[in-house]
């Protein structure tokens, strides 16, 4: 009996044993889990900690941005190498490139004659304008409130600019794939999207929703606006107009585009450059929308209407030495006053508006964003700041996959935190 009573005990005993140890497994896995856990969320804040000193490093490289005159071989071009630069923070590190926006196309002011040299089809590009247009009567293959109203989660048309490129996903007939995939099932006479390499693109790598350029001469002084009356011909022939261009000129403005100039006042190649470089038809100091002959890809070029290939062609070799002055149009390339009326309203040589793109890691984390940094009164500001939900870096900015070189980022010069000015980052 007491034999009996013992083996009771003991396999009690073992049971109970059995059980803690069991316990204690999972408490361990638990605390294990916990671990890897907490270890996985300090490499993702390593991580976007990176890709904001890629920010701050941007914003300091573009205090010396001269926004009259942007250029390839400035030095927040040549910054990153186009995302091919690993920058080591010791416990992290980041990649970045910085883009001018000039060198994409704006959907806030991109009308219908540009959005048809884009990969759209006319839905989307009525859908498009519907909804960043004010007014409630749709075109005829696009969108107001009466359609967004009546879906299974409903919400309204914009009816204003765009702040981010997923807004797009928003509007009837766009979508993920036609937005960030190249497309093949829809072409135009501009071409399809290609890098300088002739890889296929995105429409997102070539789009962005804020661009635009000071209306200053290349020098940083005020340009003369002609779409107002009482222009004289000694202000301009002060300028560098001849006499009896000038004297057209104050006699039959105001104008209301370089379209109108060119087609109303006949003029040697000379004035036509001059005025290039000093006429404005508007009292806005800045243009949105404009894009940077320095910067822009012949595809993005493609998109300006009437624009022929030979022309955008001749402008991207012009890109290496860079253009120092609207007015080369007209001189270097030798464009007619015909071609300069089509293509002049569209086009500038400066920029006051940059997307910095920065991916982040840290083990096998990873972090990717895009920021809008615009330069007002000499000062960069971040106008927005996405996080984008990507698993690595995002096919449409382009980059290889993995960094050529590598670069330690203590060691960087000329670079402060402290430098610049941020105003509400969109998260």
């Amino acid at each position: 009996m007491r034999a009996q009573r013992r083996a009771f005990i003991y396999i009690e005993a073992l049971m109970v044993i059995l059980v803690l140890v069991a316990l204690m497994a999972i408490i361990a896995s638990d605390q294990r889990a916990s671990m890897q856990q907490t270890q996985n969320k300090l490499r993702e804040r390593r991580a976007e900690a990176a890709e904001r000193s890629a920010i701050a490093y941007a914003m300091a490289t573009l205090l010396t941005a001269n926004t009259s005159q942007v250029t390839q071989n400035d030095a927040w071009a040549q910054l990153g190498g186009n995302g091919d630069v690993s920058y080591d923070l010791g416990d992290s590190t980041f990649r970045m490139q910085i883009v001018d926006a000039g060198s994409m196309v704006n959907i806030n002011t991109a009308g219908a004659a540009q959005l048809a040299l884009l990969p759209l089809t006319t839905e989307q590009s009525d859908c498009l304008l519907d909804w960043r247009e004010t007014g409630t009567q749709p075109r005829s293959d696009g969108a107001k409130d009466s359609y967004y109203n009546g879906l299974t989660q409903p919400y309204n048309t914009r009816l204003g600019q765009l702040t981010t490129l997923d807004e797009l996903l928003l509007i009837k007939n766009w979508t993920g794939s036609m937005l960030y995939q190249p497309q093949t099932t829809v072409t135009t006479t501009a071409g399809p999207i290609q890098d300088a390499a002739g890889v296929a693109l995105p429409l997102a790598s070539v789009l962005t929703v804020d661009s635009g350029a000071g209306a200053t001469r290349a020098d940083g002084t005020a340009r003369i606006n002609l779409s107002q009356r009482g222009v004289t011909p000694a202000s301009l022939r002060t300028a560098g107009i001849s006499a009896p261009v000038a004297a057209q000129i104050a006699q039959r403005a105001p104008f209301t585009s370089f379209r109108t100039l060119f087609t109303q006042v006949q003029m040697n190649a000379n004035d036509q450059s001059t005025l290039l470089n000093i006429a404005k038809f508007t009292t806005a100091t800045r243009t949105p929308g404009l894009i940077n002959i320095n910067t822009a890809t012949q595809s993005v070029l493609m998109t300006i209407p009437n624009m022929s290939q030979a022309t955008a062609a001749s402008i991207v070799t012009q890109q290496n030495s860079g253009f120092t002055s609207l007015g080369q149009l007209a001189t270097t390339l030798q464009l007619t006053q015909g071609q300069l009326a089509q293509i002049a309203d569209y086009v500038t040589i400066g920029g006051d508006t940059w997307t910095v793109r920065a991916y982040g890691a840290s083990g096998g984390s990873s972090a990717a964003l895009e920021a809008t940094i615009r330069i007002t009164n000499a000062a960069p500001q971040v106008l927005s700041w996405q996080q984008l939900n990507t698993p690595g870096v995002p096919t449409w900015w382009d980059w290889s996959a993995s960094a050529t070189s590598n670069q330690d980022a203590l060691t960087i010069t000329n670079t402060t935190t402290t430098s610049t000015t941020t105003s509400g980052g969109a998260q």
